[in-house]
């Protein structure tokens, strides 16, 4: 289905040229940057003294730059909504089911993260008072991981990613459904990977889908990239997208490199 598209069109486009691409700035700043001073990723896999002895140590920083990553994933959300109208000539029931997946997954993962700028520094300065008594410390840090469980791990792992799994697939079939079938593909391969690796939490023969978690968020951050440069080379006299191109296209390939080679030998 083509339809000749308007200057209010045109916005549309422009404005999701320019959120997803910040949206990736944003996160790979945050993310460069808890890797540098938090130890990120692997930091959250470790015991509770652990975690609050590192967050302690650099608590500007780890602070600052999850403010960021919950920023980075606010300015996601309002990008999927753009992307909504700019998407509208697929409009269906697989476009609202991608734009309501991407909003969770924004909300989900902003409020996932605010708890480390929020919540964990009050529990680090209970934890280190010095007359605290050993069961009252034990007790705090068992509330602690408890709520990192929830909250990292039921909000910011597996809600989110089943909102960001609805989300690509959802954009895939919308991407299909106005003639770019190859590009829409690749949106929904990488949803099933996000989908796949929410299982990774069930541990056993499940546990071997970690390298999921990087390689999808590559794929997907590249696909970011491809659509945005697909929005911003398209003309309002044209009456369907511009193709992804061949520079979007390298950009994809070095960009998911970098990052599958990073999950699987990180």
């Amino acid at each position: 289905m083509h339809v000749e598209m308007t200057a209010f069109d045109r916005r549309d486009l422009q404005g999701v040229a320019i959120v997803y691409p910040a949206f990736i700035v944003l996160s790979l700043i945050a993310y460069l940057g808890l890797t540098i001073s938090f130890d990120f990723p692997d930091i959250l896999r470790r015991d509770a003294t652990e975690i609050l002895a590192a967050f302690s140590a650099h608590e500007v920083a780890v602070r600052s730059f999850y403010y960021v990553f919950a920023l980075a994933h606010l300015v996601l959300a309002a990008g999927v909504l753009i992307a909504h109208r700019a998407l509208r000539q697929g409009d269906g029931p697989w476009l609202l089911v991608a734009t309501a997946g991407g909003v969770l997954y924004g909300i989900a993962q902003t409020a996932g993260f605010l708890r480390w700028p929020l919540l964990v520094p009050v529990f680090s300065e209970a934890i280190n008072q010095p007359d605290l008594s050993p069961q009252a410390r034990e007790l705090a840090l068992l509330t602690l991981s408890a709520f990192h469980q929830y909250a990292g791990v039921a909000i910011g792992e597996n809600l989110s990613f089943w909102g960001m799994c609805a989300w690509l697939v959802g954009t895939g079939i919308a991407l299909m459904q106005i003639g770019r079938r190859s590009f829409g593909y690749l949106w929904i391969g990488t949803g099933c990977m996000v989908g796949a690796y929410t299982f990774e939490q069930l541990g056993g023969p499940f546990a071997s889908l970690a390298p999921l978690l990087l390689i999808s968020h590559g794929m997907a951050y590249g696909l970011l990239l491809a659509l945005s440069w697909s929005f911003a080379k398209t003309r309002a006299d044209r009456p369907t997208f511009a193709p992804v191109g061949r520079l979007a296209s390298l950009l994809i390939a070095l960009f998911c490199a970098l990052l599958i080679l990073h999950g699987v030998w990180p």
